[in-house]
């Protein structure tokens, strides 16, 4: 029973931080006008490509914060912050500006047609999987010392990452259905959660900071 509540909360963790629901204005505005097919392809690469720099930061994430002499609480410290920053965002149903600019944007529609690396950049990174997702991956996977648990960081997070894919998939239904008010109503929901979590990994870093 404690396997499955690790697991489900994880799982809820990892959905308000990637966001599959925000995701959709984005993918929206960069694939209009373009074929059904080719709105599934740049989907399902943008999934699997933020699915391998999820298990990228997972297996190395340790790692880089040791080449580069970082303390994990300061990083613990940092992520909350940008998770905080996030959060509010969301709360204010705003653009996600730490996940593309408007200038970044525009760029990319004039682009769209002609280059088809927008399934990189906006929509696995920073979009899907950018540093708020990075962070909490390599904050989550210290704080755990059971090999399973920290197993299931980076499934919980391609799970979301496919979940994510049929949200892009089905955006046009989506936003019939719920339109700009119910996606933003949704996001806000999900900002009042992520400003939870990141208040407490922020209190978690400080503490364990004082202590040194």
């Amino acid at each position: 029973m404690e396997i499955i509540q690790k697991f489900v909360n994880y799982f809820i963790t990892m959905f308000v931080i990637i966001d599959p629901i925000g995701v959709v204005p984005i993918f929206i505005s960069i694939t209009a006008g373009v074929s059904r097919k080719f709105k599934k392809i740049m989907a399902l690469r943008s999934v699997l490509f933020s699915s391998i720099v999820v298990i990228l930061f997972f297996l190395f994430g340790d790692s880089i914060i040791k080449i580069f002499s970082i303390d994990i609480n300061a990083f613990k410290v940092a992520g909350g912050i940008v998770l905080f920053i996030l959060a509010m965002e969301m709360l204010f149903a705003g653009e996600k500006q730490t996940r593309i600019t408007k200038e970044e944007k525009e760029e990319i529609r004039e682009q769209a047609l002609e280059e088809q690396g927008v399934w990189v950049v906006p929509l696995s990174i920073p979009a899907l999987t950018g540093p708020v997702t990075m962070s909490s991956i390599i904050i989550f996977t210290s704080q755990e010392n059971s090999l399973l648990y920290k197993m299931f960081i980076p499934i919980a997070c391609i799970l979301v990452l496919a979940i994510a894919y049929y949200f892009m998939i089905f955006a046009d239904r989506l936003i019939q259905k719920l339109g700009t008010a119910g996606i933003n109503a949704v996001s806000r929901i999900m900002g009042i959660i992520l400003l939870s979590i990141s208040i407490k990994v922020c209190i978690s870093g400080v503490k364990e900071l004082w202590k040194t």
